[in-house]
């Protein structure tokens, strides 16, 4: 457990009011499970993201399916969308693989097989830009026409898409080697890309999943993103041998220990891999791997100082822990939090 002159030195590096709000509030969180202290948060992230284009793009899209549609996830981007575009009177209800309950805010909350036991050829939304390929995928298995299926992601810009690269202290050289650390899809080295203006040297994407390691390739060729590396392993603190969860999604991570269908990969550090080359900006959202990847970053992290931005949010310990880790490494370093969901996920640490 961090002691009182830890989190005192954590929190005098923190650089503005935002980021100290977000620190307490997860700090708080984490100590007593009480979601109250980080509701605001998500509060902020829609009052703030509700002012773009994106959301009015996205209800001029749908406005003419009232009534006649279903959102497919029932999480938390779902259940805003379902929120803030009318709820009951605009939808039929969700779609979830894993639902927590059988109903939500009066509509019915439904397995996809017993949904498509009822489908009659309404549309169904997809709300979630990092996990559009394989909830299309899975739609399209259980039978579904593409012409029924609608990407609901116009407000991805304002939300999901802000995540790593919106802090406005983030500045951009002629020679970026970023360092995508759970690549997932790609979306994250595209987005770089973009903000960077093609003015990088190289982009290593990390990523062990088998079946995303293929959706990043394509996303990247797709994007005529030039100069970048896929490498087939997780992020770790040495090299070595372990079991993993691969779901074909964001979520695919580290076993924890008995989880059925874990399947062997390779792990690797980034001081490793880079052998003393330089890296300018590193993002890790890698499902709790976060730590253990980060101290084997370490002499890349002394020695150039890169960007960084980094998940805090995968174990409770994190929001103490990885500043702390950091600020060991270069005490030097300015630190600035912010949140990018409608829950209790995607809270980042930025460290510049």
């Amino acid at each position: 457990m961090v002691g009182q002159k830890e989190i005192k030195r954590i929190y005098q590096a923190i650089a503005d009011d935002m980021s100290k709000d977000i620190f307490c509030s997860r700090f708080l969180y984490s100590m007593t499970g009480d979601a109250s202290h980080i509701e605001w948060m998500a509060e902020e992230f829609m009052r703030t993201s509700e002012s773009d284009a994106g959301w009015a793009a996205l209800k001029e899209q749908i406005s003419g399916l009232e009534g006649k549609a279903w959102i497919f996830g029932a999480g938390a981007y779902g259940k805003t969308l379902y929120e803030k575009t009318g709820g009951a009177k605009a939808w039929k209800g969700f779609v979830d693989n894993w639902p927590k309950n059988d109903a939500y805010m009066g509509s019915p909350v439904l397995k996809p097989q017993d949904f498509m036991n009822i489908y009659s050829g309404e549309k169904i939304v997809l709300p979630s830009k990092s996990l559009l390929y394989e909830m299309r995928r899975q739609l399209l298995e259980l039978g579904i026409s593409e012409e029924n299926i609608i990407d609901g992601t116009a407000w991805y810009d304002a939300t999901e898409g802000r995540q790593y690269f919106d802090l406005p202290y983030l500045t951009y050289g002629e020679n970026e080697v970023f360092v995508d650390g759970g690549s997932c899809d790609g979306t994250s080295a595209v987005r770089f890309a973009q903000q960077c203006g093609k003015r990088y040297k190289k982009i290593l994407c990390f990523e062990p999943d088998r079946r995303n390691i293929e959706r990043v390739r394509q996303n990247l060729l797709s994007r005529d993103i030039g100069d970048f590396e896929i490498i087939g392993k997780g992020l770790w603190d040495r090299e070595q041998e372990l079991s993993f969860v691969a779901n074909g999604t964001a979520d695919s991570h580290i076993a924890a220990g008995g989880e059925e269908n874990a399947v062997k990969i390779e792990v690797t550090s980034l001081d490793e891999v880079l052998y003393g080359s330089e890296a300018s900006f590193i993002k890790m959202d890698i499902e709790g791997a976060e730590k253990n990847a980060l101290k084997g970053a370490r002499n890349t992290i002394v020695k150039y100082k890169p960007k960084l931005a980094v998940c805090v949010y995968h174990k409770p310990e994190d929001i103490w822990e990885l500043p702390r880790l950091i600020l060991e490494m270069r005490e030097d370093y300015r630190l600035y939090l912010r949140h990018y969901s409608a829950g209790d996920t995607e809270t980042v640490l930025y460290a510049v």
